[in-house]
């Protein structure tokens, strides 16, 4: 099994040393490494020449003319590689010595799944344990593993890139697109072992509660979702129109997979295609409700219930919401 990985930098010059000096103490080193560079203004760019040049497998560095953002930066970085097994990576974090060899052990075993996903030690800036894990944090808030979905601990065969790339550049994140299309299509695997650290600086571009630098509470997560959903109808508007945005572009995106599947091969496709439009247009239905005065909700909101339209999401609680907050 040949294995990439696929690392996309900008301006990273004070952590990503340290994470590519953790690809050269892997157990299993990889085969190959594909850097993309946003146009980097820092010595990012130095610091990857000069690692390609003393590195034991082949390293190519794809050089920015002109930001595009991190999704089109690893739309670049997936694209350019040619691996079975493709590795995502952040500058800025550090793997343990065993990622790659835990990683291509479970491909090897679970050949029905398209992307693998492990635990990381929640850090500081200097790689101070916080004392709980991510999965650990995902847990204490009592979230499922569906809404575990963070790229830099994951590795995706090459069949789900196939089907899945090129990312829409528009899309809100690289790793939330390719996770949620192989959870949906239920080919994706949780290694339950940390294997890196998911370094959290003033400079990261991923956010999240579970990112917290202090271990998570199952009261703390509720009650801060409480506070966002029940402080105005500003902030769960903006998240469920943003929600449903990726849902539409998500149908797209897995309807045109069917179609390049084709045959009896594209009914898993189909399926999680249709999934994908329900949930927006059942996403787009809540939203409608919240520009309508409270007393005519009660008949709308009824509507949306009595069509299942609640079952995916909070079922009574969403349905209180809907009614209550203006």
């Amino acid at each position: 099994m040949k294995v990439s990985i696929a690392l996309a930098a900008y301006n990273g010059e004070r952590y990503i040393e340290e994470q590519l000096q953790s690809f050269l103490t892997q157990s299993r080193l990889p085969d190959e490494v594909i850097i993309a560079d946003d146009a980097s203004t820092d010595r990012t760019l130095d610091i990857v020449r000069r690692f390609q040049a003393a590195a034991p497998f082949a390293v190519k560095v794809l050089a920015g003319r002109g930001r595009q953002g991190f999704v089109a930066n690893f739309n670049r970085a997936l694209a350019a590689t040619t691996g079975d097994l493709v590795f995502l990576s952040d500058q800025d974090d550090v793997w343990f010595a065993r990622k790659i060899e835990v990683m291509e052990n479970m491909a090897r075993s679970e050949e029905h799944a398209w992307l693998f996903m492990c635990d990381a030690a929640v850090t500081n800036h200097d790689l101070s344990h916080i004392g709980a894990s991510k999965l650990e944090q995902f847990n204490r808030a009592g979230l499922s593993l569906d809404r575990f979905a963070l790229g830099c601990c994951c590795a995706i065969r090459r069949e789900l890139l196939h089907w899945a790339m090129p990312i829409p550049v528009n899309f809100r994140s690289h790793d939330i697109w390719l996770v949620r299309i192989a959870d949906g299509l239920q080919r994706k695997r949780v290694v339950n072992e940390v294997l890196q650290y998911y370094r959290r600086h003033a400079a990261n571009t991923s956010g999240g509660r579970t990112n917290a630098l202090v271990p998570m509470t199952r009261s703390g997560f509720t009650r801060a979702v409480f506070l966002r959903r029940w402080s105005g109808s500003a902030s769960w508007v903006v998240d469920a129109r943003r929600e449903a945005v990726c849902l539409h572009m998500l149908h797209a995106g897995v309807e045109e997979a069917a179609r390049k599947r084709y045959g009896s091969g594209a009914e898993e496709f189909e399926a999680l295609a249709a999934r994908f439009a329900t949930l927006a247009r059942q996403l787009d239905s809540r939203v409608r409700l919240h520009g309508m005065p409270r007393p005519l909700r009660i008949r709308h909101v009824m509507v949306v219930w009595w069509r299942g339209g609640y079952q995916r999401f909070s079922g009574w609680r969403s349905a209180l919401m809907d009614l209550l907050v203006r």
